[in-house]
């Protein structure tokens, strides 16, 4: 067996390990959705339903991680990042002063998931 054989193999493993860590990323973002929840406020239910739309991307990111997945999980994140971005904005300045870290975290997990979906489409 030679090196070139050997390449394919290589490739693979490198997309399984990336469509993974995007992954867990994707269930670390929806974690923080839950995390987040205030009985106390109908629009805590948006967050149920936001933290539902990163598992079956996170599911098929970790079992086969195909070009539609990623384009897929990559639509949702530009989302995400719209909508944080609007919640960002729409704050007061004193709620500004002191949002959730969890919200700064969440944009974190969901920019690096974005990141890695646009590296998985330049390796395609």
């Amino acid at each position: 067996m030679t090196a070139l054989d050997d390449a394919p193999l290589v490739a693979l493993s490198r997309a399984a390990v990336l469509g993974r860590l995007t992954a867990v990323l994707g269930l670390a973002s929806a974690a923080v959705h839950i995390l987040v929840l205030d009985t106390a406020e109908l629009g805590s239910l948006v967050m149920v339903g936001m933290a539902a739309v990163c598992l079956p991307c996170a599911w098929h990111l970790w079992r086969h991680p195909t070009p539609a997945v990623w384009a897929t999980t990559a639509t949702l994140d530009a989302a995400m990042l719209l909508l944080h971005a609007q919640m960002l904005a729409a704050m007061t300045h004193h709620s500004a002063a002191h949002p959730h870290g969890l919200m700064w975290t969440g944009l974190a997990l969901v920019t690096s998931q974005l990141v890695l979906a646009g590296a998985a489409a330049l390796r395609r």
